[in-house]
């Protein structure tokens, strides 16, 4: 099997070919990704982001190149396009607009049964999928449009956990939610891909959220991913990411402007919690020659 969990081999994308409206969406894309990690996907809007994201389980077919699933191409005899979707899970930006069962229970069980899973698979795929994104079983029989925003999210999400899927991919899975339910969100998605090892795709426009979360970073731009790397190497690039409009984390500019100003502190740090590491024995030291 590929040492890949997707990769995509000179993938073309058009919008509206033959009409004014024509644009190239993706743009002779070559693009590895590993499995077993969280990997972040960046970009401005209009950079191609989301046509990638729908290409990855199959919703969306490549007019030039071809995607592969753990080396098998998608729409192959070995990768149908129903095996496709059931392989690479796909949440959309605002998935809780797409509950339409009458209880939470019930729209969980969904994708399970489209899959042709007896009864007591169902239930136990639906009761460890709430337990994987924070759900009380008690809302197993309540209605979803009787839960608050943040928890309908999280019933969509398990909706697609379900089905157990060996790739998860989410489109701004925090998108609209206050900073409580954005850390809730993607520490579940954290704890959920630590405990079952199976490779998750974000996108984000978040560059904290993914410097706390992804290990690998792809840029993209222009219908072109134009930096893959680990994500603190991605950040180390903060002249080119500005160059194409985009920027390193908060964090990460409050520490060079520290560094401007004479604090010894380097200038890889990403997260709160790497500043707070970094900047902690600084102060200790100040105190102990105050």
């Amino acid at each position: 099997m590929s040492e890949y969990a997707i990769s995509f081999q000179g993938v073309s994308y058009f919008y509206g070919k033959g009409t004014p409206f024509y644009k190239k969406a993706l743009d002779g894309v070559d693009l590895n990704i590993k499995k077993g990690m969280i990997t972040g996907i960046v970009g401005h809007t209009g950079s191609g982001k989301s046509t990638l994201l729908q290409m990855m389980n199959g919703l969306l077919e490549p007019h030039e190149g071809q995607v592969l699933l753990f080396g098998e191409r998608i729409g192959s005899k070995q990768m149908p396009k129903r095996k496709a979707a059931f392989t690479a899970g796909l949440v959309f930006q605002y998935p809780e607009y797409q509950l339409f069962e009458e209880t939470v229970g019930k729209d969980i069980a969904y994708g399970p049964k489209n899959m042709g899973l007896d009864q007591g698979e169902i239930e136990v795929r639906v009761r460890e999928a709430m337990r994987f994104v924070g759900l009380p079983e008690s809302l197993l029989e309540v209605s979803p449009f009787d839960l608050s925003g943040g928890q309908k999210r999280r019933v969509a999400i398990a909706g697609i956990l379900a089905m157990r899927p060996q790739i998860l991919v989410l489109d701004e899975p925090a998108a609209g939610l206050d900073p409580k339910g954005r850390a809730e969100i993607f520490g579940n998605i954290y704890n959920y891909q630590k405990s079952t090892d199976s490779t998750v795709i974000i996108v984000s426009h978040s560059m904290d959220d993914m410097a706390k979360y992804a290990k690998e970073l792809v840029v993209m731009h222009e219908g072109r991913p134009v930096m893959h790397d680990l994500t603190k190497k991605v950040f180390l690039q903060d002249e080119m990411l500005k160059s194409i409009g985009l920027d390193v984390p908060g964090i990460t500019a409050v520490i060079k402007k520290l560094k401007a100003l004479g604090v010894p502190v380097s200038e890889d740090v990403f997260t709160v919690e790497e500043a707070r590491a970094a900047l902690l024995p600084l102060l200790k030291g100040g105190e102990d020659h105050a």
